[in-house]
């Protein structure tokens, strides 16, 4: 059983707070959310979302991104969950394509594991206003609602307002917190920091409009609540903005940890370098360029200097990439994602890939079909929860394997393949939603270790 803390829903809060958060007590611990519209690259009409999701229980959890639309219904927003393990934190960065759906209310993400089914949401992306132009108003009434329209206009602009007031949902005791903010209006901006005793702990007047107020939270081992106040104060009247600040205990020595990830550039092209910039604590890990049915096309050490260089794969029609950073220090583990937005393709990508194994893990995947990939063949595209997956062995090969994975390349279900076997059955996992996995032959040739994979889908 779980036990919801502290829920906010956009519904509540000015949109351009952009997300929500949420935390959860288990009776194997604790798990938190943050779900928030990041960016909105009109141009290319791709939306950003940002999930941390913070797992202090013993329990693997499972994240799913939603859109949901106008009429109500909620359609996945991708056909990959992103999976936090026991006692970690995860931060991903998710694009969405806003044409991909025909309406766009708001987007929800799922957090489900033993105990544990959560969801927070976050606003649909800016759609840009219509301007019609009424040609049949004479000039005199034009210049009416002009007049009539520039003193509204005035009359709003200097009325006080609070555009934005993001802060985080938690923080660790010890550490300096960044609360970001927009506001607009005539009159004076204030700010005010309550610690969990009431006491105010920092505060004063903010001569910019927008920024961000940095505050330190002392170090301590309880955990405790700070609250957050944000007031503009004008001739035309005054608004108040209320944020709440989870704090945990202070960061224990020897625990894994990600501050940050990002990729450079966020948009390449095939065959083009980036780099990934991280900063972590850790005594080992690994950098991966995944695609988004879950195929590794390339893997990098962690390295502490927090750098770390990679080149986009040749493919024709992939539009999304992303780069996962692992991190372990003892038995502590923590993970996070970066999006990558693939650009500049031209002829499609068939459904089968083939890719080089430990050899060349960056070279580029061979296209092909699950009828003539050569090697095996799905004998079905889904299968329901729970259910066999049949796989026909066309062509057997040294040292094979078939394995299912899921969207991290972790294997769910596996055998080996003997030389005389023509068929293998594999078990569906249990699912609620409909989940992408990815049915993997692993073998050994003459150039070294291969692999061919097969996207399936398991419904509920």
């Amino acid at each position: 059983m779980s036990t919801a803390l502290a829920t906010l829903r956009p519904a509540e809060l000015d949109l351009h707070l952009r997300g929500s958060g949420t935390a959860l007590a288990t009776l194997e611990g604790s798990v938190s959310a943050f779900f928030a519209l990041e960016g909105f690259d009109r141009r290319r009409g791709v939306a950003t979302y940002t999930l941390r999701v913070v797992n202090r229980t013993a329990e693997t959890l499972i994240c799913r991104t939603w859109v949901v639309t106008r009429a109500g219904d909620a359609v996945l927003a991708h056909p990959i969950s992103v999976e936090i393990a026991p006692l970690s934190t995860s931060t991903s960065h998710l694009p969405v394509w806003q044409r991909d759906f025909k309406s766009f209310d708001r987007a929800i993400a799922e957090i489900a594991g033993e105990g544990v089914h959560c969801i927070v949401e976050a606003p649909a992306p800016p759609v840009l206003a219509t301007v019609r132009t009424y040609a049949w108003l004479a000039a005199t009434a034009v210049g009416a609602v002009l007049a009539i329209a520039a003193g509204v206009a005035a009359m709003q602009a200097a009325l006080p307002r609070i555009n934005a007031f993001a802060v985080p949902p938690e923080a660790l005791a010890g550490t300096t917190v960044r609360a970001e903010y927009a506001a607009g209006g005539a009159g004076r901006l204030t700010y005010s920091v309550l610690a969990p005793d009431g006491r105010t702990v920092a505060g004063g007047i903010l001569a910019d409009e927008s920024g961000a107020i940095a505050f330190a939270i002392p170090p301590t081992n309880d955990p405790g609540a700070y609250t957050l106040h944000l007031v503009k104060d004008g001739p035309l009247g005054s608004v108040v903005a209320t944020r709440v600040l989870n704090t945990l205990a202070s960061r224990t020595a020897g625990v894994a940890q990600i501050d940050s990830i990002s990729v450079t550039p966020p948009v390449a092209k095939p065959g083009e370098p980036i780099d990934v910039a991280y900063s972590a604590t850790g005594d080992g890990g690994y950098v991966r360029l995944m695609g988004t049915d879950g195929t590794i096309w390339q893997e990098q050490p962690f390295s502490r200097a927090g750098q770390t260089h990679m080149t986009v794969p040749q493919l024709s029609t992939l539009r999304e990439m992303r780069v996962m950073l692992r991190v372990t220090k003892g038995r502590t583990a923590a993970q996070s994602m970066a999006g990558l937005v693939v650009e500049g393709a031209h002829a499609p990508i068939d459904r089968g890939t083939s890719i080089a194994g430990d050899d060349d893990p960056s070279a580029g995947a061979a296209a092909s079909d699950s009828s003539a990939n050569g090697t095996f063949a799905l004998d079905t595209p889904e299968v329901k929860s729970g259910g066999s997956i049949h796989v026909r062995i066309l062509s057997p090969r040294n040292g094979m394997r078939i394995s299912l994975t899921d969207a991290q390349s972790h294997e769910v279900a596996g055998t080996d393949v003997g030389a005389e076997t023509t068929t293998v059955t594999l078990r569906a996992p249990v699912v609620y939603t409909a989940t992408r996995y990815t049915v993997v032959a692993n073998f050994t040739d003459g150039f070294g270790q291969e692999s061919v994979v097969e996207p399936i889908t398991i419904t509920p």
